[in-house]
């Protein structure tokens, strides 16, 4: 198992200098967050490090589940210009939201709409040999909207359903409210990725593992009954921890999660 960072952790003006900070710790690649300024210089340093590099595909003002046809192509052009972006750097894996329900009421509908739209893009990552991974997200409590996918059933439906791969961002699924062995359990060969931060069990809070609730304890003997081969990519808060403290925090990653 690889260890990676996502980039939303370096902040919004990280350098060379902080790339070639990471690299030296042992962080073996980075996984863009293609919504801030600075991603495709982030690219361009990941790849003079020859740090292997995936991507966050953008999802504000997105919306897979829209009805709303404008919305829908502009969604997806976004989408597929980005998949495009990361094939040029060797990228091999982008994670991306499935949208959301305008009204939960709608909920049914926009699954039909998500699965057929997830079926089609995942069409334009093949062509650029990118896996695709669908991200679980955390429920809307006051039952406002609906965040797909945001309950474990429903998630591994899409993934089954568009022969994609998960994306288990740990954060999430503990407001989620499922158990950890459990879910990596269901999701077996379709896990392709592992976001890695706490919380207090109330608000996703994208603590360094030990600092919150201690939800990650256990994640690599899990994986590794799982053979899983994928990146586990630190998606930790920037605003609350320097590059240095996440640098600090790797050499205890193993005393942490396992």
């Amino acid at each position: 198992m690889e260890k990676w960072l996502n980039s939303w952790s370096l902040g919004l003006s990280a350098d060379l200098n902080d790339f070639t900070m990471i690299k030296k710790a042992g962080f073996e690649g980075i996984e863009i967050l293609a919504e801030q300024k600075n991603a495709v210089q982030y690219l361009k340093y990941a790849s003079d490090l020859d740090l292997k590099v995936g991507l966050h595909l953008p999802f504000h003002d997105l919306n897979l589940a829209t009805p709303d046809a404008a919305v829908y192509e502009r969604t997806l052009s976004v989408l597929t210009e980005w998949i495009a972006n990361l094939a040029e750097y060797d990228g091999k894996h982008a994670t991306f939201h499935g949208g959301y329900a305008w009204f939960s009421e709608e909920r049914n509908e926009s699954l039909f709409r998500v699965e057929e739209r997830i079926i089609k893009l995942n069409e334009v990552a093949k062509h650029h040999g990118i896996d695709l991974l669908l991200e679980n997200l955390i429920p809307d409590k006051l039952n406002y909207c609906h965040h797909i996918a945001s309950n474990l059933e429903e998630w591994i439906d899409l993934i089954t359903a568009a022969n994609i791969k998960a994306c288990l961002d740990l954060g999430h699924l503990d407001l989620m409210g499922n158990d950890l062995k459990a879910a990596i359990d269901k999701l077996a060969g379709t896990l392709g990725a592992v976001h890695v931060s706490e919380n207090d069990g109330r608000s996703d809070l994208h603590l360094l593992p030990g600092d919150g609730n201690h939800f990650t304890v256990g994640l690599e003997s899990y994986l590794e009954d799982r053979h899983f081969g994928g990146p586990i990519i630190y998606e930790i808060n920037p605003y609350r921890y320097s590059i240095q403290d996440i640098v600090n925090h790797l050499s205890n990653y193993n005393s942490t999660v396992r």
